[in-house]
């Protein structure tokens, strides 16, 4: 009986998911990045700063955001 190699396996490393590849992904890894800094900044009451970040966002997206920072300010004073 002849030995056979699977050849489907042969020597290729095997594939590895590296999020942030496609400008998408880009996109998406910035603004959770920046949403987290947006957070720390509005819990320990650094609006200036707050708000130069928040205006990095889309407008479409500041009033949102804005409803966030309000409800974060809300729960940490109860």
């Amino acid at each position: 009986m002849a030995n056979y190699k699977n050849i489907s396996h042969g020597n290729k490393q095997p594939s590895v998911y590296v999020p942030g590849k496609t400008p998408v992904e880009q996109q998406h890894l910035s603004e959770h990045e920046r949403l987290q800094t947006l957070q720390k900044l509005a819990l320990n009451g650094k609006t200036e700063e707050m708000i130069e970040l928040l205006n990095t966002f889309p407008i479409d997206k500041q009033s949102d955001l804005l409803n966030m920072i309000e409800d974060i300010k809300n729960d940490k004073h109860r």
